[in-house]
């Protein structure tokens, strides 16, 4: 289950769960959300730790939800490399890499 607001007018295109994505040397396993304006990132939120800890011991029922923890609006991108990783280079030189085929290519159409 997926937790996150949208902005007037945006649509998700596709969540993409179990991206690996690449940034310096450092690697995640996490969800990508398109849509038509962001690209938003998700994951399971610690926050709610106390919760999990009554979930387990039965003293309470709740739904996990990933949330946004970080995202890139489409027009902060400048360009998209399909190589061994599809690498999203942004306006201001950072970039990081991600290896779903699908995405690179919504990606492109949506940044067109």
């Amino acid at each position: 289950m997926y937790n996150f607001n949208l902005n007037k007018d945006e649509e998700i295109i596709k969540v993409f769960d179990d991206v690996l994505i690449r940034q310096e040397g450092n690697e995640k396993v996490t969800t990508i959300a398109l849509t038509n304006k962001r690209v938003l990132f998700l994951d399971y939120l610690i926050e709610n730790e106390g919760l999990g800890v009554l979930r387990i011991a039965r003293g309470m029922n709740y739904i996990k939800y990933k949330e946004g923890y970080y995202q890139i609006n489409l027009n902060d991108i400048e360009s998209i490399i399909k190589d061994k990783f599809y690498k999203v280079i942004l306006k201001n030189k950072n970039s990081f890499e991600f290896d779903k085929g699908e995405l690179y290519s919504l990606l492109e159409q949506v940044i067109k």
